[in-house]
């Protein structure tokens, strides 16, 4: 669905790309095509383009790391815990 979808947008935000029974799927696809899915509920669109930008920006400083490997898994405390944090501020209601 993700791949559909990206072809028609100019933005990294790509809103409700699929359902799933009572739930959504967003996605954010950054511009090298890394790819942020939420699993949802709550429609409130603007809350959540916010919390992936400021994922976006912890991954970017993540990948920034000189102990980072690329195409591994982020194994980080911290980086779990900022997403966390972002996830309390913007998605819990």
């Amino acid at each position: 669905m993700v791949d559909d979808v990206v072809w028609k947008s100019n933005s990294c935000f790509l809103k409700i790309v699929d359902c799933v029974n009572d739930w959504n799927v967003s996605a954010y696809v950054t511009p090298s095509n890394i790819r942020f899915m939420l699993l949802h509920e709550a429609k409130n669109e603007d809350k959540i383009k916010l919390f992936f930008q400021d994922a976006h920006e912890i991954y970017v400083k993540a990948l920034m790391n000189p102990f980072f490997e690329p195409n591994y898994p982020i194994n980080s405390q911290s980086f779990d815990s900022l997403i966390r944090k972002l996830a309390k501020r913007y998605l819990v209601y």
